[in-house]
């Protein structure tokens, strides 16, 4: 059982379908998880409106429950990177989570950069501008961006790629594959399970597609650097899913252990 619950333990969990950010904490430690995967959108989180005493608060309430940061979300609309209504808020949201991010440890920053339709010129020179805004930023503070859209014609580094096993898995791929062919710029994991009806579900339960000891595997043999990330977004039951879904990743352990 210490094996299983140390494999357990070596990830993180997305704190903001779990409730308050407190209440996320004591619930991740109290189910023996390593990390904390914070959003940036969520109240008490968001790094422009946290100063120097919140930020030292946050660490400080971080090592009180045995956990580390493993990375930050920033679920803004993608459209919104490129619209000039919204640009400059939506770029400078990411530019403090950077910030931030290199403050707990140059964990990941994960979004979903736009994509610029082919024959629209404008629109990919905003993309361009605000890319280069944010990996600039990311650069400056030592953290690397983790695009759910693959990083598609973004500088790498510091752009790579979010590898989402739920949305390889609804587009019919392989999420062990996926990051395969990512190599170095998987920057980020996220473990979610898709039903066969096409839900979002813990990895584990019945009815699930995922290989789990696949992704593993995969995980282990490009070397990514970052905690895989259990992501209970759209779960119906996040808490209980969380726990039923450290035991089936505990569960599903490759020849040597993730470090």
């Amino acid at each position: 059982m210490g094996d299983v619950h140390r494999m357990q333990s070596m990830v993180g969990v997305t704190i903001a379908p779990l409730g308050s950010p407190q209440r996320a904490f004591a619930v991740l430690r109290a189910l023996g998880a390593r990390g904390a995967q914070l959003s940036a959108t969520q109240p008490g989180m968001r790094p422009r409106e946290l100063g120097a005493s919140a930020r030292r608060d946050l660490v400080a309430t971080l090592a009180r429950n045995e956990l580390v940061a493993s990375g930050f979300d920033v679920w803004i609309p993608p459209s919104h990177f490129v619209d000039p209504a919204h640009a400059d808020r939506a770029i400078d949201a990411v530019v403090a989570a950077c910030e931030l991010a290199g403050e707990l440890g140059r964990v990941p920053v994960t979004l979903e950069l736009p994509v610029a339709a082919a024959d629209d010129a404008a629109c990919r020179a905003r993309r361009a501008e605000a890319v280069a805004a944010m990996a600039a930023a990311a650069d400056r503070h030592g953290v690397r961006i983790a695009d759910a859209g693959g990083g598609a014609d973004a500088p790498w580094p510091p752009i790579g790629a979010s590898i989402d096993a739920a949305g390889s898995l609804a587009q019919g791929s392989d999420p062990a594959a996926d990051l395969a062919r990512a190599g170095a710029r998987g920057v980020s994991v996220r473990i979610s399970d898709l039903s066969r009806t096409g839900m979002r579900m813990p990895p584990g339960d019945p009815g699930g597609r995922i290989d789990l000891l696949a992704l593993r595997v995969a995980i282990e043999l490009t070397g990514s650097t970052g905690l895989p990330v259990i992501d209970a977004r759209q779960w119906a039951e996040p808490v209980e899913g969380v726990g039923r879904a450290l035991a089936a990743w505990g569960a599903a352990v490759p020849g040597a252990p993730i470090h």
